[in-house]
């Protein structure tokens, strides 16, 4: 077997600050209006936010529920985002409960004043970088793209439009796929934002359809990169490996797993030859890696 290239090289292939790009998670969870939604938007909050924790890490994630998650607290906690993140690095930003929408204006409901699509529209555009990610599971959410919308920005929504004002079934689907191996279609044990869509818009199709109703609900996705940008990693509590090499290489081969993503979703930096030539390196070593773990694991079972 040839040997694997050492992971400090393939990480000089890279831009330094590519290398350090962080992936920063806002999670808002918003007004239940009674005791059946708020259990179902806390149920939510808690999955998505252990999911974040096990992709950006836990200081790169902040959850805002109850009292806590009002306008003043959410403006503040942006502009904070707006100079610790540098170009490199990304927002997921999650919000979890009710919308309503005038014909002219969008609300997220939150306690005191609403958050409103054109808040949206300046939070994100405060921010440095590009490839931000919203999912919004709310009622008349989709109406929230007409001004949010860019072709740098990655949205999902739970609905088309704002006519569709019915509570929505999304969000609890959504923050399902974050843990579901049924979710990760190509088996890499992390979940994208198009494998968690895919399986959310799956689950809604099904629930309207078991239940013999018309769907008043359609989720919406726009956007480039959505199967490079991963969002929770699943089977991380596995019981790890006796052998520390093992454990070694499957961390090895997360790194380079992470690299291969930052790579694809920042390929307008680089000439076609360049990016795949990068890319190459990249899943050539990730491929390496992969093999070495599979053959110290065949030598455990044999013994």
């Amino acid at each position: 077997m040839k040997r694997a290239l050492p992971l400090l090289f393939i990480a000089s292939l890279l831009p330094y600050s590519q290398a350090q790009a962080a992936l920063y998670v806002t999670v808002v969870q918003g007004l239940g209006g009674d005791d059946h939604w708020q259990a179902r938007f806390s149920d939510q909050q808690e999955k998505i936010t252990e999911a974040s924790i096990t992709m950006a890490g836990e200081a790169h994630v902040k959850s805002f529920t109850g009292d806590d998650a009002t306008r003043d607290n959410l403006m503040a906690h942006f502009r904070t985002l707006s100079t610790s993140m540098n170009d490199d690095d990304r927002l997921a930003l999650y919000l979890i409960g009710h919308g309503s929408y005038d014909g002219e204006q969008y609300k997220f409901n939150i306690p005191g004043p609403d958050i409103t699509d054109g808040d949206l529209a300046e939070i994100l555009g405060t921010l440095p970088g590009r490839n931000h990610f919203v999912v919004n599971t709310s009622s008349a959410s989709g109406a929230m793209l007409d001004k949010v919308e860019t072709d740098d920005r990655i949205l999902v929504t739970a609905t088309r439009n704002g006519n569709e004002k019915n509570a929505t079934e999304f969000g609890d689907f959504f923050a399902a796929a974050l843990t579901s191996d049924s979710a990760d279609i190509n088996k890499n044990n992390s979940i994208s934002i198009q494998e968690a869509f895919d399986y959310a818009e799956r689950q809604v199709a099904s629930f309207f359809e078991n239940q013999s109703k018309l769907a008043t609900e359609h989720p919406q996705i726009r956007g480039d990169n959505a199967a490079s940008f991963n969002l929770a990693r699943v089977n991380v509590a596995e019981t790890p490996d006796e052998d520390p090499r093992i454990t070694q290489l499957l961390s090895q081969r997360e790194a380079l797993d992470a690299q291969i993503e930052e790579l694809q979703l920042n390929r307008g930096r680089y000439t076609n030859a360049e990016y795949i030539q990068k890319l190459q390196a990249l899943i050539l070593e990730s491929a390496e890696v992969g093999e070495q773990i599979d053959n110290l694991r065949e030598g455990s079972e044999s013994r």
